[in-house]
C-alpha cells in the first residue's frame, strides 16, 4: 500500500488529490522514492516513500557540486603551467587537476573551457616535431587528449607523469600559464548539460580539499560531511563516484529535496540554480513538457538522470505563486527505451498538476 500525504497549498483538493495519486501509483513509475515539499510551509504536498534509498543516476551531480562549492568556495581556480626544462625539447606541465581542461577548441570557445594546447605551441615555439611532456597535477586522461590533437599538427609527444619532488626537480623558468574559470562555472555547466567527468572531477575536488582518498569511501565520507554540515539528513547515502554512472549509488529524495530546499536561496549555491534546465527551454528538458504537458513549460527548474533501470528527476517547480521542491527517484522501471519514455512523460504530466494549481 502506497502511503500519500497531502498539503494541499495552491492545488485543488478534489481534482488534483485523484491526479497526483494516479501519476504516483503509475506503472510506468514502478514504485518511485518521491517527494514534494513545500519550503515555506515545510510540509510534503505528497510522498512515496520518500526515505527509500535509490539509485539517483544524473541527480547524484546535485551533491557532488553542491559539495565543491561548499568546499572549495565561489571563487576558487585552477592554473596550469608549461615550464621549461634542462633539455630543450622536454617541457614541463604543471597543474592542480583544473577540472575542465579540454584539448578541443570548439569546446573551448564555446564552453569558456581552457585549451590545453595552447600552452605547449607557446612553449615549442621552434615547431620540433618530437617533444617530451612530464606533467604533475593533470589528468592521465587530458594529457592523452592532448597528444591525440598534438599527432594531428604533426607533433609526435611522449609523456611522463611526476610526483611532486620530481616536478620541482624538472621545473626550470615558466613559459606561460592559464588560469580556469572560477567553480560555480562548471557547476552550472556541469548541471545543465549533465557532464559526467566534470561532475565527477568536481566532487573529487572536495573529496581532495578535506584530505580524503578519492574513492567510493573518500566521495562519501566529502558527500556525508557536506550534507551534515549543511543541515541536510544523508541517512544511507552511499556514493560510488560524482557524475552518478554507478549503479550502485544510493541516496533518498528526502536527502534531494532537503538539500534543494537548504541551498535555494543560499548565493554560494545559485550556480546550481543557474544551471539547471528549464521544461521545454534549455538543457536536457529542451524536448520535455513540450507535449506532455505545455502548461508545465518554464515552470520547472530540475536535473534530470537515467541509467536503464532508473529515470531520475530534482528540483524546482511553481504554480505562479508558489515554488516547491521535488524529487522522483523511479528505479525500478525496466530496461527499455519504451519504459524510460513512458516514466518521464509520467513525470512531466505530474509535475503539469501541480503547476496548474486550482481548477
Amino acid at each position: 500500500m502506497i502511503a500519500l500525504s497531502f498539503l494541499f497549498v495552491g492545488i485543488a483538493p478534489a481534482h488534483s488529490l485523484h491526479q497526483l495519486d494516479k501519476y504516483v501509483n503509475s506503472t510506468s513509475l514502478a514504485n518511485p522514492g518521491l517527494l514534494v515539499f513545500d519550503p515555506e510551509s515545510g510540509k510534503s504536498i505528497v510522498e512515496n516513500k520518500p526515505d527509500s534509498l535509490r539509485v539517483p543516476a544524473s541527480v547524484l551531480k546535485l551533491i557532488s557540486t553542491s559539495a565543491a562549492l561548499h568546499y572549495l568556495g565561489t571563487d576558487k581556480t585552477f592554473t596550469t603551467s608549461i615550464w621549461k626544462t634542462s633539455r630543450s625539447s622536454v617541457f614541463l606541465l604543471r597543474g592542480d587537476l583544473d577540472p575542465w581542461l579540454t584539448s578541443n577548441s570548439a569546446k573551448a570557445k564555446k564552453n569558456k573551457q581552457r585549451y590545453l594546447p595552447s600552452l605547449v605551441t607557446k612553449a615549442n615555439s621552434k615547431k620540433r616535431k618530437s617533444i617530451t611532456l612530464y606533467y604533475y597535477g593533470l589528468y592521465d586522461k587530458d594529457i592523452s587528449d592532448l597528444k591525440i590533437q598534438l599527432r594531428r599538427q604533426g607533433i609526435r609527444a611522449t609523456s611522463k607523469h611526476l610526483t611532486r619532488e620530481e616536478a620541482d626537480a624538472k621545473g626550470e623558468t615558466k613559459i606561460a600559464s592559464m588560469t580556469s574559470e572560477p567553480i560555480p562555472t562548471m557547476v552550472s555547466f556541469a548541471i545543465l548539460w549533465s557532464d559526467n567527468a566534470l561532475a565527477d572531477r568536481l566532487g573529487k575536488a572536495a573529496a581532495r580539499k578535506l584530505g580524503n582518498p578519492t574513492t567510493p569511501e573518500g566521495l562519501t565520507k566529502t558527500f556525508i560531511s557536506a550534507l551534515d554540515e549543511l543541515g541536510v539528513d544523508s541517512k544511507g547515502l552511499v556514493v560510488e563516484d560524482g557524475s552518478g554512472l554507478s549503479k550502485a549509488n544510493r541516496v533518498s529524495a528526502t536527502t534531494l529535496v532537503l538539500l534543494l530546499a537548504k541551498i535555494r536561496n543560499d548565493s554560494r549555491f545559485q550556480s546550481i540554480y543557474d544551471g539547471m534546465p528549464i521544461s521545454g527551454l534549455t538543457g536536457t528538458l529542451v524536448k520535455r513538457f513540450v507535449e506532455t504537458a505545455p502548461n508545465a513549460i518554464g515552470h520547472v527548474h530540475a536535473k534530470t538522470g537515467w541509467l536503464n533501470r532508473s529515470v531520475t528527476m530534482a528540483g524546482y517547480v511553481d504554480d505562479g505563486k508558489h515554488e516547491y521542491v521535488f524529487a522522483i527517484l523511479a528505479d525500478q522501471i525496466q530496461p527499455t527505451l519504451k519504459a524510460r519514455k513512458a516514466a518521464r512523460e509520467t513525470m512531466d504530466k505530474f509535475l503539469g498538476v501541480i503547476v496548474s494549481g486550482p481548477h
